[in-house]
């Protein structure tokens, strides 16, 4: 019996169709093949978790993986597994990736009766003590999950991920005051559902596949005193509010092929992705020694323009062309995307009226850009030995952002509007990116892959070499991923 993966690895290069949008969202898991192949070649580490292709998992009862990837970001080793089984004509595959409870902050405290009786408190009492409370520093915890049904032909997917983090407690004490409320979150809460089919609708492909992303991002604090504060208020006070509301809307063609003679095949595809960031939040004013609250459709953070009104949306519309060659052991690929992303966003700098109202003041601007930046995709894979060992390469060229911008800008002085002007430029970005990646992929049994990737990755101009023995270097494995089908 010939090697499921080489059936299915001919099967996917002559189909031509890579649907990258499927993957999982936020970036959260590739594995190391199609890291190495930036997507070009997926494995069924990917493929079981998508709902356009977990058919093309060639399983008889289950199939599992685990994964190791160091985070280069956050510094944190992530663990990744997963699972699929079938009963009869339904599948059903599960995903986690995460660090569990890694980078989570340790808000120890003291029970202490204390020998000076903050505001508000009370003599003989027993209060639990802070340093300075925290929701989290440079990193937090990860983790995300994600469930696949498989059905008639059709995937559907819900995926939620997080790295939120909070502190909320009552009646403690910090810095010798005494707070009747201590509120601080940080990161966010994401939930996706997409869906997508399964099989092409025609001889030539399309396989449409929609989902909507919801990201909701807290960053946030709020604090009331037992007493009066050291401002001698009383009421609850904001100290920062910069929460927004980010949903994401992605649909796509699924791909047609034009092209396929030769060993040759040629596809064209077209992608639409909507993006927002909606903002509501809250400030603090005081009025005749209250700390009040009102609202912001923006974001209050105290320093220079703390009030400031935000809204953004984009628009980003992607056709692609991709090719495929084969003859015997080598495979080549390439994809070549022609982004289109247009983008409208208004700033508008506010400040308190003397009834404690927002008003424009100083600058508003209104902002429409549009970016162009093309962005071409090779990909090589040889079979050393045949139905056994992989040589995955990967190559990546994407060149500076050409961006069209134009500002509307506004001037106003306590809600008065005293100037404007309407600035028109081009921005040329820095950040050609040239990138090379190598790895391997051992098939110690028909069943029983091994798949790794070495540190050879991201090597954008001379600012990397490759070193053979060196970490980042040939024989430096960052990425590995062991999985197993039955």
């Amino acid at each position: 019996m010939k090697n499921v993966l080489l059936i299915l690895t001919i099967f996917i290069t002559m189909a031509a169709i890579e649907l990258q949008a499927q993957n999982l969202p936020g970036n959260i898991w590739t594995s190391p093949q199609s890291i190495t192949t930036e997507g070009r070649f997926r494995s069924d580490a990917d493929n079981f978790i998508r709902p356009d292709s977990y058919a093309r998992v060639n399983l008889d009862n289950w199939f599992g993986m685990l994964s190791f990837l160091w985070d280069d970001a956050t510094f944190d080793a992530i663990m990744t597994a997963g699972f699929a089984a079938k009963a009869g004509e339904l599948y059903i595959g599960s995903f986690y990736t995460g660090n569990f409870w890694t980078g989570a902050p340790a808000n120890n405290y003291i029970e202490q009766e204390l020998a000076e009786v903050p505001s508000g408190g009370s003599a003989g009492t027993v209060y639990n003590v802070y340093n300075t409370p925290s929701a989290g520093g440079a990193t937090n915890p990860v983790n995300n999950a994600a469930v696949l049904i498989g059905v008639a032909d059709m995937g559907f997917r819900l995926t939620y991920r997080t790295n939120y983090q909070s502190f909320n407690e009552s009646n403690i004490v910090t810095g010798s005051q005494l707070y009747k409320e201590y509120r601080i979150e940080r990161g966010y809460h994401a939930g996706e559902f997409a869906w997508a089919m399964a099989k092409d609708l025609t001889q030539k492909g399309i396989r449409p596949y929609a989902s909507i992303d919801l990201i909701f991002n807290r960053d946030y604090q709020r604090t009331e005193t037992a007493g009066v504060d050291s401002d001698g208020n009383t009421g609850a006070k904001t100290g920062y509010s910069l929460n927004y509301f980010a949903p994401e809307f992605s649909i796509g063609m699924g791909g047609y092929t034009f092209y396929n003679k030769n060993n040759f095949a040629a596809s064209a595809d077209i992608d639409y992705v909507l993006s927002l960031n909606i903002y509501d939040n809250e400030y603090w004013y005081e009025d005749n020694n209250v700390n009040k609250t009102g609202a912001i459709k923006g974001i209050y953070s105290p320093g220079n323009n703390p009030y400031m009104e935000k809204f953004f949306v984009s628009n980003l519309i992607t056709p692609s062309m991709s090719g495929s060659w084969n003859k015997e052991r080598l495979m080549l690929r390439f994809k070549f995307n022609l982004p289109l992303l247009f983008c409208g966003e208004d700033q508008n700098a506010m400040d308190i009226n003397s009834s404690g109202a927002l008003i424009y003041h100083g600058s508003s601007k209104s902002i429409s850009t549009f970016t162009f930046r093309p962005d071409l995709r090779f990909a090589m894979q040889y079979f050393i030995i045949p139905d056994r060992l992989i040589l995955n390469t990967g190559a990546r060229i994407q060149t500076t952002a050409i961006t069209k911008e134009t500002v509307t800008e506004t001037y106003y002085n306590n809600g008065v509007k005293t100037a404007g002007q309407k600035l028109h430029q081009d921005v040329f970005g820095s950040g050609f990116v040239s990138q090379f990646n190598i790895g391997l992929a051992f098939y110690l049994t028909e069943n029983f892959c091994v798949d790794a990737t070495t540190g050879v990755m991201r090597a954008y101009g001379n600012q990397e070499a490759i070193e053979i023995f060196a970490p980042g270097g040939l024989f430096s494995f960052g990425r590995i991923l062991v999985s197993l089908k039955f």
